[in-house]
């Protein structure tokens, strides 16, 4: 589950907290990752997907501080 980058896509459209954990989505306009959960509502052009946390730090990006993605 969670695969491609359509099913990740829809989760973080439905906000599906189930997907919490599984990945990570970054948002290149903002240079933050989050949880697919998250609040936020980047555009799709501008999301990225990331297996792990670590990831997505090292391509640069920082934890958001809505859904704080470090604290699971």
């Amino acid at each position: 589950m969670y695969e491609s980058q359509d099913e990740r896509w829809a989760a973080v459209a439905a906000r599906d907290a189930n997907a919490d954990g599984t990945f990570y989505t970054a948002v290149k306009t903002t240079g933050v990752y989050c949880k697919p959960s998250c609040a936020g509502r980047p555009l799709r052009k501008n999301v990225e997907f990331f297996e792990t946390r670590e990831a997505a730090r090292a391509a640069g990006y920082r934890a958001c501080k809505r859904c704080k993605p470090d604290a699971l």
